[in-house]
Order: C-alpha cells, then structure tokens, then sequence
C-alpha cells in the first residue's frame, strides 16, 4: 500500500526538499519495494552499486570507454542497472542522460521542472559509490557548439514519433493536436539531434562505443543517427517477443535488424546448414508456432488468439468459410504499430496497402478474400484507427469475409486453409511461409527478399503478382527448401539473435537485486554483455565464436527442448 502512495505521489513530480530527505533517510526500507526511477533512485542506487564489490569474473573483451544514453520513465532504471553490469565487466561507463522521466508519448509531455534538480542530486554519487567506474553527465547542461545541424531523416522520424504518439496511422495536419504534436516532437528531434552533435564532436575521442536503447523512435533515434554520423561505433539493444530476452544490433537501430540478416547470411559458415541442427531448428520453431496458435506462455511474453483450442475445421466455420472453398488471407498489422518509416517501400502506409490489396482482389480476381483484423488492434494499447474503418466502403461486398479483432476465430486455421496469404509486415506472412504457404509481402519487413515470400518493386508489379497467385487453379506450395528457410529464419529470430537476459522491469531487479545475480546464476547472461559491447566490425569477425552451435544460448544437442 506504501508503494502505491508514493508511486501516485510522485506520479508528474519528484522529491525536493523535506521529500528528498526524508528517502534518505528512510532508504534501506525502501529499497526493498519496486524500483520506481520517479522517486527511488536515491534509495535504490547504492544497493544496486554493490554489484560492484562481487569479484569480477574474465572478459573477452577488452574494457572500452561506453557511452550510455538514457532518459523515460522504466527505461532509467534498466540503463543504470545495464551500467552497473558493464562496468563489473570491467568497462568505464559514462552514462549520459536528459532529465526526462516521463513517457514519450503520455501527457504530460513535458517533465515536472523537479526532475533535473532530482536526478542531479542522486547521480552525482554514482562516480563515487562506482570508483571512478560510471560517471553520470546532464547532457541538457552542455554547450551547443555547433549550432547547425542538417534535417536528413527528421521527418521520417518525426513522423513515426507521431504515429506511436496519436496511435493513428494517419497524419491529418489539418487536425489541431496532429499538427501540434508534429511541431512538438520535431523541435524535440531537431534539439536531439543538435545537442548529440554537438555533445559527439567534443567528447568522440572519449569514447569507443555508444549504447542506444531501441534508436528508432523519439530523442534516442537522434542519437543513433549522430553516432554513425560522426563514426562512433554504436549499438542498440531492446526487449522483443520472450521474457527475459534483449534483442541487439551492432551498428545500427534495432529496426534495421542487421545482426538476424548477417545471421541469415552466414549460416553455412555458423553450421546451422547441417543436417542434424537444421533439423532441431526447423522443428524448434514451428513447434514454437502451434505455441503462438495455442496461446501457450510457456515461451511467448504475451498471447492474442482468444480461441486455442479450435481446429482448422472450426476455425473455417467460426469465420463462415465454405470447407472447400479457395480464399486468400489478409492479415494486416495493429494499424500504428506498422508506422516506422523503415518499413515503408512501395506502399506509403499500411492503411494504403490495405486498401489497395483488398480492392485489387475483389475488383480483379475472382477469388474470396478474407481479411483477419490484428487480434490486438481493438486492445486499449491497439489504436485509433481499424482495418474495418479502412475498408469501410468494401464490407458489403460479397466476396469478402471481414474477421473483427475480437471475433473468436484462430487465425492459425485460416493460415492453414487459404491459397495464399497478402502481408503488409506481419509476422503472419513468416509463418505462414513456414506452413508452406506462398505470401506476398507489401513492406521492407526484415524477412522479405529471403528467398521464401514474394515481393514487388512497383505498385503494378504488385497487383499482377496477387492477380497472377488468385488465377492460378493448382498454386504450388513453397518448396521444401522455402519452407524450411522459413522456419530456420524464424529459429534465428527467435533463438539466436535474442540474447537471454534478466531484467524486464524494475519488478526484476527487486526481486533480483544486481550483486546477487552476480553471486548466483550470471553465466548465461555474460555471452550478451560481451556482444553487446563489440563494434560492428568485431562482431563481424567474432560472431561465428558467439553464434556456433554449442556456445552461450545457441544449443549443439539436438534432441535438446531449446529455451
């Protein structure tokens, strides 16, 4: 009840005055409740330094000098805990920060003035309960000395900060709070940008790598930008489908997934080609498939189908789908959530590829079309807009079956059944390849132009690919061949590019506190801290001794369960 109170206390401000020291005083009690960055900090910061003290284990990699860039509410708590662990490994950490505690995109936007007096005070012990080992610096406080900074890709940014921020994938700026919103996170991304610039130039010789949580929207996309713009090295790392997972990127932002397309490419050099692994992997992840199908936890962090349990069979009846009857399957994603301009190719949104495709097969084919909304899109998470807002003008049409997010209808059934299926960047479009089924692909989606989905370069190109696929009477599977590099694909996004690691939430790290995790089980997580702190160019030449069969989390038996 306490940490409720001083959670909703402290919910758009933080503690000044008699408040700061009264958490002073009363800090070994409440560094037993759940770290909250708002508030906790000074209370939770020297148990969490005491992971310092655990006699370091060896290294392969040779300390470096990280710069860490850190700011949001939850996220503050994660990179300090992130800096502790590589600074125990040996590296000196300079962990730079804006006073923002609040959420990007949840009012208020703007931080109480109480923040930078707040985390001033509680960071400028961090060099000293370290050693000299973090040093914590307000880069709001910082000289601009270059005043200029060029807007290459600060639209596209701005406009995938505004998309996350209105959940609607249209940007009307006609409308007062989009045009408001796009002013507000421009002149956030153009400061950014400046201030990174400016804080690189002076201080790049200081440092041999940057750390960038995510680097694909908002304030930390700038600084990603900056860093290859300058040449200093950076990488980027997030939480992604399992628990107790990170998914990392050497180079560039986590959107770009180079480290899962470098994996893909040497897979012969990584012997994941081999008969016996190959079999393990494809097998690992479609079974890892009929888990999603069967809304099972027991890998997944969050389940959608809210019917498991149905066959194919129902699945048809349930969506009012004739059991002989040919249909191709659309599934589009939860519309904002398919907003980041990286994605975007020949289509310049999914609403507008939604639109097309649908149209296109009712208009030019004669094939049933089935349209599966997301089963998160109605979620208080899901969005503003809908695909059947979308396609409103063609629901009557007789010829198309509209499946609403919330009916109770697996899609994996449909999966199994349709001729073939139509994706904007759905993770739907991969598996569905791994059942064997043929997929047209609208986006830059990271398993597109893999040598088992079908792409286009033209807006043509597209429509007479679905008009060609709906016209054929007997359409061919993918080969085996397709069909197993689409699930060893899968197994490589799911099993080998997401690193095991144990902090989710700041729940995690109370539960959990750092120095015990470094008395207790840590080996499995140091394979991640050390890739985490390669360059692009070492993993280039080191990934094969982290990536093989047999090392860190990648497994050499294959009658193995996997993770």
């Amino acid at each position: 009840m306490i940490e409720v109170r001083l959670d909703r206390a402290f919910a758009f401000s933080h503690p000044t005055g008699w408040a700061a020291k009264a958490i002073d005083v009363l800090a070994p009690f409440l560094a037993r409740l759940t770290p909250n960055d708002k508030w906790s900090l000074p209370a939770h910061l020297p148990l969490w330094v005491e992971a310092l003290k655990v006699p370091p284990l060896p290294c392969r990699v040779p300390p470096k000098r990280i710069f860490i860039i850190s700011l949001y509410r939850g996220q503050f708590t994660l990179d300090l805990v992130l800096a502790i662990l590589l600074a125990w490994r040996g590296h000196h950490i300079t962990f730079g920060y804006l006073p923002r505690l609040q959420s990007p995109i949840k009012p208020p936007l703007r931080d109480h003035p109480s923040s930078k007096f707040y985390l001033a005070r509680t960071l400028m012990r961090m060099e000293g309960l370290s050693c000299g080992r973090i040093r914590c610096v307000d880069l709001s406080e910082e000289a601009l000395t270059t005043p200029d900074v060029d807007g290459i890709g600060i639209d596209d940014n701005v406009k995938s900060d505004v998309v996350m921020f209105s959940r609607r994938e249209t940007i009307d700026m006609a409308d007062t709070e989009t045009r408001e919103a796009w002013n507000y996170y421009k002149a956030q991304a153009l400061s950014a940008r400046q201030l990174a610039r400016s804080f690189f130039i002076k201080n790049k010789q200081s440092f041999d790598l940057c750390l960038v949580a995510n680097g694909t929207t908002f304030e930390p996309a700038q600084f990603c930008h900056v860093a290859k713009e300058v040449g200093l090295p950076v990488n980027t790392f997030e939480k992604f489908a399992f628990r107790s997972v990170r998914i990392l990127t050497h180079g560039d932002d986590i959107q770009s997934f180079k480290d899962l397309a470098k994996a893909w490419d040497r897979r012969f050099d990584l012997g994941y080609l081999e008969e016996g692994f190959l079999q393990f992997a494809t097998g690992r992840a479609y079974g890892l498939l009929q888990e999603r199908r069967n809304a099972s936890k027991a890998t997944w962090a969050w389940t959608l189908q809210n019917s498991p349990q149905q066959s194919t069979d129902e699945s048809l009846i349930a969506a009012g789908i004739g059991p002989e009857a040919p249909f191709v399957l659309v599934c589009p994603n939860v519309p904002y959530d398919a907003g980041y301009s990286g994605l975007l190719g020949i289509f310049p949104s999914m609403r507008d590829w939604l639109r097309r495709t649908v149209t296109t097969l009712l208009e030019r084919t004669n094939l049933q079309v089935v349209v599966r909304a997301h089963p998160a899109e109605g979620a208080h998470w899901g969005g503003k807009e809908s695909s059947a807002e979308t396609l409103s003008h063609l629901l009557n049409h007789p010829r198309l079956i509209f499946i609403a997010d919330n009916q109770k209808v697996n899609t994996y059934g449909l999966m199994e059944r349709c001729k073939f299926g139509a994706v904007f960047s759905s993770t739907t479009g991969l598996e569905m390849a791994m059942m064997g089924k043929r997929v047209v692909v609208g986006a830059s989606v990271y398993y597109a132009k893999r040598g088992f989905t079908t792409e286009a370069d033209s807006l043509p190109a597209y429509d007479e690919m679905l008009i060609q696929l709906a016209s054929e009477e007997r359409l061919e599977s993918l080969s085996n061949e397709q069909r197993d590099g689409a699930r060893l694909f899968h197994f490589l996004l799911h099993f080998i590019i997401q690193w095991p690691y144990p902090y989710d939430k700041p729940s995690d790290i109370r539960r959990l506190p750092p120095a015990n995790l470094l008395k207790g089980d840590v080996a499995k997580y140091l394979p991640f801290l050390d890739a985490l702190t390669l360059t692009a160019e070492e993993w280039e030449t080191q990934m094969v001794d982290y990536l093989r069969p047999g090392v860190a989390h990648v497994p050499v038996n294959v009658q193995a369960s996997g993770r």
